[in-house]
């Protein structure tokens, strides 16, 4: 009967310890000495983001300005660009080290509006149209980081190396007369450094808050048969703030 008795008692405390265990990587936010320097086990998190990266790319923008010039528009140069983020990362067991993956988009678009004119063989005007041309500028940022959490806070820190896909996208529309369009991708390389402070909402549930700093510079442009696109590079070097939500250490 004694030993039905401890055996049972032991299961208990076991059991307990491991809920507790449990709770401190997962849910007791108290914790910080353990939670953001070591863990008992391994820990995986992922978050999404959403926010704004500030670039001066020099030749988009003398491009839409060039464009001004032609449509007679007034369209303004590509500073401040929406990002968004999607992020996983993994922590090693009893290592206060983490490695992050990153996947983000960034996306502009300027359009200039134009009347477009109908002929005859003699050069008369028989008719106008309205007519609009694109152009949208996207990139696809994927990066692979490593970092720390900084000991008495809940603050991440990491620096990673960038890979970029990007595209550059002309279309002309002419009303009833059909659409153009002619695109151009290429790649980049660069690195990235941020920080990020995690705010607990509840259990492993957070608030994230990133700010960071991203150097890309993307050449080499190339249409779908191969022809570059001469003395045209993107950079897409800048700041970005953004903020969104967390599940996970």
């Amino acid at each position: 009967m004694k030993k039905t008795v401890m055996l049972l008692i032991c299961a208990v405390s076991i059991a307990s310890a491991q809920v507790q265990e449990r709770d401190t990587i997962f849910v007791q936010r108290s914790e910080i000495d353990t939670l953001f320097s070591y863990v008992p086990v391994p820990v995986f998190s992922f978050g999404i983001l959403g926010g704004a990266t500030f670039v001066n790319p020099e030749a988009i923008n003398n491009q839409i300005e060039f464009n001004n010039s032609i449509f007679n528009e007034s369209q303004a140069p590509v500073k401040t660009v929406a990002q968004w983020t999607a992020w996983f990362s993994f922590r090693p067991k009893n290592m206060p080290t983490f490695f992050s993956f990153r996947g983000e988009y960034i996306t502009a678009s300027r359009m200039f509006s134009y009347i477009g004119t109908v002929t005859d063989n003699f050069g008369n005007v028989v008719r106008t149209f309205h007519s609009s041309f694109t152009s949208k500028y996207s990139v696809y940022p994927f990066s692979v980081n490593t970092g720390t959490y900084i000991l008495k806070t809940t603050v991440k820190a990491e620096i990673g190396f960038v890979y970029a896909f990007a595209s550059m996208d002309n279309t002309t529309d002419m009303d009833n007369y059909g659409t153009s369009k002619t695109s151009y991708d290429a790649e980049g390389y660069g690195f990235r450094m941020a920080l990020q402070q995690v705010v607990p909402i509840s259990g492993a549930i957070s608030l994230t808050l990133d700010i960071g700093y991203r150097y890309l510079n993307v050449d080499d442009f190339r249409d779908s048969k191969g022809r570059k696109l001469d003395n045209f590079s993107i950079n897409y070097s800048g700041v970005s703030v953004q903020a969104g939500f967390s599940y996970g250490f």
